[in-house]
């Protein structure tokens, strides 16, 4: 009898273990299509440093192409964005790098306070680490890379590394071709 329990509880397990997060080429999922939530707990979870806390101040860089680092896409414009987001949800203080120092009301657009003009941006003197993203698009998968990066020296304070499926949708954000 023993021996059957312990070879039931063996096969839940392994069964259990077998529906965890998966290496490789993971599917996408309603709720982290592109897997920002998983890859902000992954930073979260492997922070290098014991000092380091969720509470300094953080900047989100715009995920770039790893053969053009001084390109991007709107994937990446959009990694940068729901990195952000999941950063925030799980407790990170982020500081928003492009908000102007005043709000603007323009004709036909509305009431901006986000801008990418430098002279218009607000003071980001406060922050204490930045993250930076990297995309790589391959035939079958795009495999992002993300490192928490110290603003007052070069180390890496965290990093994670995440590959999705290339969907059409992924392929047309990486192209910028609509529809998106």
């Amino acid at each position: 009898m023993i021996a059957l329990l312990a070879v039931a509880l063996l096969a839940t397990t392994s069964c259990a273990a077998l529906s965890g997060p998966q290496r490789g080429v993971t599917a996408s999922t309603s709720d982290d299509r592109f897997g920002t939530r998983y890859m902000a707990a992954q930073i979260h979870g492997t922070m290098r440093t014991a000092d380091t806390t969720i509470e300094m101040p953080l900047i989100i860089t715009t995920f770039v192409d790893l053969n053009d680092l001084t390109k991007t896409s709107v994937f990446g414009r959009m990694m940068a964005e729901k990195m952000i987001n999941d950063l925030n949800r799980i407790g990170f203080h982020i500081v928003e790098i492009r908000r102007a120092q005043d709000i603007f009301v323009r004709k036909d657009v509305g009431e901006l306070i986000l801008t990418r003009e430098a002279a218009e941006l607000a003071d980001a003197s406060s922050v204490r680490a930045v993250l930076a993203g990297t995309y790589v698009a391959t035939t079958k998968s795009v495999i992002i890379n993300a490192r928490l990066i110290d603003v007052r020296s070069p180390q890496v304070l965290s990093t994670v590394s995440y590959e999705v499926t290339m969907t059409e949708e992924i392929e047309n954000l990486i192209k910028g071709t609509s529809p998106f």
